[in-house]
């Protein structure tokens, strides 16, 4: 049943998700070529001569820089779009009218959820890939450096790319946290919809978004304050104990998504009411 299920999510969830990653591959290669050209006009504007090369020349990267600064915002707007979009389908098909019909299907609350959300989190994961793929491009672009483009996906690694290498092992480490940050974000998101839905008799949606605010406003905070703190103190201990504060916020993120989907699949089975 639960592959049913995420085939009926997938069929309903595909046109959108094309559209949007249309958007990010066609914004991302833009901006590849926006900075590939201004990587060339620089190189034209120091090796060319005269009064007027220079300055056209330097315009003209502005200009593509800029260019390819919007591509590069689009490119996160469309995962970010994926993920809203995700959300309120989530919302929409359990705790609106459409939720009626929902919860008559013979099937558990929790493979219900479960269903939606494997669904969200490989489209989600599919996208964010991607756009560390274009960004990684765009990087590679201007500088032409691989240990440029290894430094971008190493900082997708949290407090850990403090210290990380640039290696393979530390952008692995940033593609692993990319991945995981997905599964908290829909997990922290289905959870702060179901909540809403249940405390509050209006304006379900704000409640939710407020609950979704604070929780991840206070976890963040609390590793934040990990991180400074551990910053402050000595540069020696800096590598392992940046990296046990990387790993112990990957552990909470996976808790999180995990006791998240559980709360979720517990109260729309024994507590949420649509009226």
């Amino acid at each position: 049943m639960l592959g049913k299920l995420m085939a009926y999510e997938l069929r309903a969830l595909w046109k959108p998700a094309a559209v949007m990653l249309a958007v990010m591959v066609v914004a991302g290669a833009a901006g590849i070529g926006c900075l590939g050209a201004t990587q060339m006009l620089g190189e034209v504007a120091r090796s060319g001569s005269g009064a007027v090369a220079a300055p056209m020349s330097g315009n003209a990267t502005v200009a593509l820089f800029m260019a390819a600064l919007f591509c590069g915002f689009l490119v996160w707007a469309a995962v970010a779009a994926l993920y809203v979009f995700v959300a309120m389908r989530f919302y929409r098909t359990m705790f609106t009218d459409e939720g009626y019909l929902t919860l008559t299907l013979p099937v558990r609350a929790g493979t219900l959820i479960m269903a939606k959300f494997w669904v969200a989190y490989l489209l989600l994961a599919a996208f964010s890939l991607v756009a560390l793929l274009m960004y990684a491009l765009m990087v590679l672009a201007i500088s032409g450096d691989t240990a440029a483009v290894a430094g971008v996906l190493s900082i997708m690694g949290g407090w850990g790319a403090f210290v990380a290498d640039g290696d393979v092992a530390s952008v692995l480490g940033g593609i692993v946290n990319t991945l995981v940050t997905c599964a908290y974000a829909l997990g922290l998101a289905f959870c702060s919809l179901t909540l809403g839905a249940w405390w509050a008799r209006r304006h379900k949606v704000a409640a939710a978004v407020g609950v979704y605010l604070a929780a991840g406003w206070a976890i963040a905070l609390v590793f934040s304050i990990a991180g400074v703190v551990v910053m402050a103190g000595s540069v020696a201990y800096w590598d392992v104990a940046l990296t046990v504060v990387s790993l112990a916020q990957t552990l909470a993120n996976i808790g999180v998504a995990v006791g998240g989907l559980a709360l979720a699949a517990h109260l729309v089975r024994t507590k949420v009411d649509l009226g």
